[in-house]
């Protein structure tokens, strides 16, 4: 029997009260009122697309933007101005996480965890992350909370926001919520976060219908989870892309499979939103992908993740540790009994099994110039912010460099989201806007040193950052 609306309602007011219980203090804080112009003193600079730092440089920032790159120790001091001290430190573009998820919970799903998009919001910008493109979420709230932070109502990344994810009926993620969430979740989440559709004219009046809602992109499944799920047939993905491109809306695709992969590309998506995972691309195919000039979002990081989840292999990072409480972290392992769903253990084991491979995609994609994009795909075991450092590391450990991995997460991911070769963001040169991120070290030669974050500038204005306390 279908649940009753009030008693739905009332259970998601219980699961909201315990999880607003456990209320812990902010892990940034913007002061009130414009910041003052600001002088960074003798700081390396990494611009987001070089293959190196800059030596020692003092930059000027006013009303948000980056006013004046000049040698050390030329920049006057003015009344009123602060001054950073940059020496020893490499200044970078805020980080862009291209497969972000500001509405999903990285708790272990055992416990039950209410998402909490503010405390992401606020995480994301303690780790450097000052853009995310979130390619699914419930609809409502997605596009809402673009607008409130982009308003200045919500402190937060910039958000370009998907909002409900295309598929076939009882498509990914479909199945995937019906197997891992309780019935009352299930009956509020999935017809807010999917949009299922069967025909071509279906899928045409449903872009249709959301395009008044501004979408930045349009998301398409086209991987089967579970291996026996239903895809979407190509005429609908095509219906899907084209429509969406008569609105002024590129479309990206979850994809799993070569094939998966190759069917994205003929339709004219704008992006692969994962790089082929489960399996390994044969040598003749990376010259026809390549050709595509499609970018690839790779998220190696989740996939290891759902790899490693059940077989008690997770240890926290320092980041993780700063930013989530450790009843969280420590609740990963060991996991419980039964915790993972039977009919996903064929598609566990293959993560697994294909662990080494798909590392050796993105490194051969990679070296046939496809564009490599840095993107988290935040979810239970990938923390937003923390995952996004995870996912840099696991670019370098597949063989690309510190830079390009840098580049993956701040000039060549701005130059997609925006669709514009000479974004605002994610590039620091003159006239550009100030969202900047300071580390010890030089990430270009050690990405390690990405994690040890000294300052985080927002729009000009330099964020308190207050770690947790363990």
């Amino acid at each position: 029997m279908p649940p009753s609306f009030a008693v739905v309602v009332a259970l998601l007011a219980t699961w909201l009260v315990a999880s607003c219980g456990r209320s812990l203090p902010p892990l940034v804080e913007r002061q009130a009122g414009p910041p003052p112009p600001t002088v960074i003193r003798n700081v390396a600079v990494f611009d987001g697309f070089a293959d190196q730092r800059t030596s020692a440089r003092d930059l000027l920032i006013e009303n948000g933007r980056i006013a004046r790159i000049a040698p050390p120790g030329t920049l006057a001091r003015g009344a009123g101005m602060r001054m950073i001290d940059g020496a020893g430190q490499t200044l970078l573009p805020g980080l862009i996480d291209v497969h972000g998820h500001v509405g999903n919970s990285s708790a272990p799903l055992w416990l039950g965890e209410w998402p909490d998009a503010k405390r992401n919001l606020e995480s994301y910008l303690y780790c450097g992350v000052t853009t995310v493109l979130d390619p699914a979420d419930l609809a409502t709230d997605a596009f809402a909370r673009r607008d409130q932070v982009a308003r200045g109502e919500l402190l937060g990344p910039r958000i370009y926001a998907a909002g409900p994810m295309f598929t076939a009926p009882g498509g990914h993620p479909v199945a995937v919520l019906r197997s891992l969430l309780p019935w009352w979740l299930r009956w509020y989440v999935i017809p807010r976060m999917t949009r299922e559709v069967e025909t071509a004219a279906g899928a045409r009046a449903a872009v249709a219908a959301l395009a008044p809602s501004r979408p930045d992109v349009i998301k398409v499944a086209i991987d089967a989870v579970p291996f026996e799920g239903p895809i979407m047939a190509p005429d609908v993905l095509r219906a899907l892309v084209d429509e969406g491109r008569a609105h002024g809306i590129r479309t990206v695709a979850h994809v799993g499979t070569v094939a998966d992969a190759l069917e994205a590309a003929d339709a004219g998506v704008a992006a692969w939103m994962h790089g082929v995972y489960k399996e390994r691309i044969p040598d003749d195919i990376i010259p026809r992908l390549a050709a595509a000039h499609i970018p690839e979002v790779a998220t190696i990081t989740v996939f290891d993740s759902w790899a490693d989840l059940f077989e008690g292999r997770r240890e926290a990072t320092a980041l993780e540790r700063e930013t989530a409480p450790a009843r969280l972290l420590d609740a990963f392992v060991p996991a419980p009994a039964g915790a993972r769903p039977p009919e996903y253990d064929a598609f566990f084991a293959l993560l697994a099994a294909t662990r080494d491979a798909r590392h050796d995609n993105v490194r051969r994609m990679h070296a046939a110039g496809v564009t490599i994009l840095a993107g988290s795909d935040t979810q239970m075991g990938v923390f937003p912010g923390p995952g996004l450092h995870r996912e840099l590391a696991a670019l370098v450990a597949a063989g690309l460099t510190p830079a390009a991995a840098l580049r993956a997460a701040t000039g060549d991911a701005a130059r997609f989201v925006t669709g514009s070769a000479d974004p605002e963001f994610g590039t620091i040169a003159v006239g550009k806007v100030a969202d900047l991120l300071l580390v010890e070290g030089d990430p270009t030669t050690d990405i390690t040193r990405m994690s040890h974050i000294t300052g985080v500038l927002l729009g000009g204005a330099e964020l308190e950052r207050h770690p947790l306390a363990h």
